[in-house]
């Protein structure tokens, strides 16, 4: 005889919303997720939210104190106490939003939307950090930061569904072609700057909320822009004070970064960019992971001094590899290497964690940025934010054995092309010539996949439906290239957007091409203020969750890389 399935609160949630008019039934989704089935829903069988404990204690005295100081202790081992401390804040914000909500419609007894919501939270949040699993034990940060994040933007679409104030709205396409700020001859727009067009798109709109987005257009072609993408950390990570020295127009916050990643080692460190990053000419780093990049050429042309973007990864790469036996300059030996020729591979996070040498004439370097780590011929660990590279020994110098430990490698890099100037980001939204013969978004077709940093997006679980803060950059066909900081996490301003959204809006802002680079609390644009000859952040601050008005002063994150633009050199 065939059991029934234990109770849950899961099955009880899913009972209550099916029989109830007033609940939409896409919250049964939104329970469902973080859990691998209808029956992964540890937890008290009701429907509580403040009973998080499977005992004879019904009612922790305060849930949400509790957990936040589980979120902020118990995140140590994967993350710094700053910013356990900043989800740990970031949940208690959240749930008590909700409760705050429901306490408004407490005059109804029967089970609300956000109390539905803030059990989910709870729930969730306590498996996450009780969990046992060996894998998912070392993503607690990311999947708790995950589940808020989730959570925080379901409640804002569903309300969005049932909110007076926005039924009527325009769409957030709609918004922007009303105020037609497809073209910079709009009169939305203010040019700071000769060639440099600033305009603030604010409103209610039915599909996202509130708004409130920083649209930068640069004509290139009149303004002769010269594009700067640089590591921040190595001079100023201050956006303002870095526009600022280095003599630029307007700056926006880069590419990703190791952040929350469970498994940074050294040589790698907390802060670190992800996937290429060329400035001025030099390869900083190569492209590990085959993502959309922003750059641009300089030299002669038609096309000198325009932006592209594109998916660039490691084929056709060449690694230059300096040999050198106890570091000694005299015994100096050169192996170029060119990815995918002569059977030399790359091997990166999103392929696998780790790489084994199959071959008996072959040898794997593990390499992060500019450096070797480590050599094998049987096995190698993947770095995180680096690659093994394998090829045949043949391929070395006569009598060099690249497995002593006295032989010093270093290793420079040579695109297939010439950029002066790109960083990586990722994903691409769409391209008026798209190699992949597509036009949707395809995080697996760019390596967010396997433990591929950053993890939040190879490892997401919500399918891109968080409202978060972005930042993305398009181009179009007249050749200007449109750059938009989505402001987030602020209940009456601005509630972020997905990243379908993002898309949609650089479409609508007349871009043929355009791509995702980081946003979150990363997200930073500045402008050159000509009134009072300083450069300032035009765009919400968005680390923390704000709501009902709120002004307290919130930090503002350091920004590790970013792209300048600067007026072009004087002769």
């Amino acid at each position: 005889m065939k059991h029934p399935p234990p109770m849950t609160w899961l099955s009880l949630a899913s009972a209550e919303i099916i029989q109830r008019d007033d609940l939409n039934n896409d919250i049964i989704d939104v329970l469902r997720a973080f859990g691998r089935d209808d029956a992964d829903a540890p937890g008290p069988a009701n429907l509580n939210p403040d009973c998080i404990f499977c005992t004879d204690e019904k009612v922790h005295h305060d849930a949400i104190s509790h957990l936040q100081n589980r979120i902020a202790t118990e995140l140590l081992d994967e993350i710094d106490a700053d910013q356990a401390q900043m989800f740990g804040r970031r949940f208690a914000s959240i749930s008590s939003l909700l409760r705050a909500a429901d306490k408004d419609n407490e005059a109804d007894e029967s089970i609300s939307t956000d109390q539905l919501l803030r059990l989910a939270l709870h729930r969730r949040t306590v498996q996450i950090l009780s969990t046992t699993d060996v894998t998912l034990s070392k993503r607690k940060a990311l999947r708790v930061r995950a589940v808020v994040d989730f959570i925080w933007s379901q409640s804002l679409v569903l309300g969005l569904a049932d909110s007076q104030r926005c039924q009527h709205a325009p769409t957030l396409v709609e918004l922007v072609e009303k105020l037609e700020l497809h073209t910079a001859s709009s009169s939305q727009y203010n040019e700071f700057h000769p060639g440099f067009y600033h305009a603030t798109l604010e409103g209610i709109t039915r599909d996202y909320g509130p708004v409130h987005i920083n649209i930068l257009r640069i004509n290139l072609r009149t303004s002769k822009c010269r594009m700067k993408c640089l590591d921040a950390r190595e001079s100023c990570t201050d956006l303002s004070t870095l526009a600022q020295t280095q003599g630029a127009v307007a700056a926006i916050s880069g590419g990703f970064f190791l952040y929350s990643e469970p498994d940074i080692e050294v040589p790698s460190k907390r802060t670190d960019p992800v996937g290429l990053l060329v400035s001025d000419g030099q390869v900083c780093l190569p492209p590990v992971f085959r993502r959309a990049a922003i750059m641009q050429r300089r030299g002669k042309g038609s096309e000198d001094g325009l932006v592209d973007m594109d998916k660039i990864g490691m084929d056709g790469v060449k690694c230059i590899l300096k040999l050198s036996s106890g570091g000694d300059a005299s015994t100096m030996q050169t192996l170029e290497l060119v990815i995918d020729q002569k059977n030399v591979k790359c091997i990166h996070r999103g392929n696998a964690e780790v790489f084994v040498v199959a071959k008996k004439d072959h040898i794997g370097l593990a390499i992060v940025g500019k450096k070797v780590v480590a050599v094998s011929s049987t096995k190698l660990n993947v770095p995180l934010a680096g690659f093994v590279l394998s090829f045949p020994t043949n391929l070395a110098p006569i009598g060099c054995i690249l497995d002593d430990d006295d032989v010093l490698i270093t290793v420079q890099y040579g695109l297939p092309f010439e950029i002066y100037d790109a960083m990586a980001g990722g994903p691409l939204f769409f391209s008026d010539i798209d190699n992949d013969g597509n036009n949707s978004i395809d995080l697996k077709s760019e390596d967010f996949r396997g433990s591929a940093p950053p993890v939040t997006f190879s490892q997401d679980e919500t399918f891109d439906r968080n409202l978060l803060p972005r930042m993305g950059v398009g181009t179009t066909k007249d050749g200007e290239l449109c750059c938009v900081a989505v402001d987030g996490r602020n209940l009456d301003r601005a509630l972020g957007l997905t990243l379908q959204g993002t898309s949609d809006l650089l479409k609508s802002l007349g871009c043929t091409k355009a791509m995702n680079l980081d946003g979150g609390s990363s997200k930073r644009m500045v402008l050159f203020d000509n009134q009072s000859g300083e450069h300032k952040v035009v765009c919400l601050s968005t680390t923390e969750i704000k709501a009902n008005t709120e002004s307290r002063p919130d930090p503002s994150r350091p920004v590790h890389s970013a792209i300048l633009f600067l007026p072009p050199r004087k002769s």
